[in-house]
C-alpha cells in the first residue's frame, strides 16, 4: 500500500525544504517515491536540482488549444487520451523517484482545474511507488480540493 505524506502548514514555513530532504532521504533509501509539488509558485524542482521541468499548467494549456482542434485523422481521440499522453511528458523522471509538478495556470484566475487535473493525475499514479511526498500550498485549499 502507498504511503502518502502531505507537507503542510503556514507560508515561509520550510515546507519545500522538508520535503526535498525528506524526498532525497526516501529515494536513497530504497523507497521509489512520487514527489508532487501541489504549489502553484513551483519550488520544489529548483530544490531538488531538476531545472526546465513542464507542469500540470503547462498540460491545461495544451489541452485548452488540442480541445479545440479537429480530429478527422482520429475522431474518437478525447481530452482524455490527449492528457494521458501528456502526463508521460510531464512526470520528470530522476535518480530514486519521479517528480510530478502542478505549475500555475496561464493568466489570472482559479486553479480549480489544474488542481482537479492534479487529483485526477494522483489517483491513477501513486499505486505505483512506495511513497508519495506533497509539497503543498500554504493554506488549507488543498484539502478541500481532495488534494490530499
Amino acid at each position: 500500500m502507498t504511503k502518502v505524506i502531505a507537507i503542510t502548514g503556514k507560508g515561509g514555513t520550510g515546507k519545500t525544504a522538508v520535503a526535498a530532504l525528506l524526498i532525497r532521504y526516501l529515494s536513497k533509501n530504497g523507497k521509489f517515491t512520487l514527489a508532487v509539488d501541489a504549489d502553484a509558485d513551483t519550488n520544489l524542482p529548483e530544490t531538488l536540482g531538476c531545472e526546465n521541468v513542464k507542469t500540470i499548467g503547462d498540460a491545461k494549456e495544451f489541452l485548452q488549444a488540442e480541445i479545440t482542434k479537429p480530429r478527422p485523422d482520429n475522431p474518437d481521440m478525447n481530452k482524455e487520451s490527449v492528457l494521458k499522453s501528456k502526463v508521460y511528458e510531464i512526470i520528470e523522471e530522476m535518480p530514486g523517484y519521479d517528480l510530478l509538478v502542478m505549475g500555475r495556470p496561464e493568466g489570472s484566475g482559479c486553479y480549480c482545474y489544474v488542481n482537479n487535473l492534479l487529483r485526477g493525475i494522483m489517483d491513477k499514479l501513486i499505486v505505483n511507488y512506495d511513497v508519495v511526498v506533497i509539497d503543498a500550498e500554504a493554506g488549507l485549499e488543498h484539502f478541500s480540493r481532495k488534494i490530499i
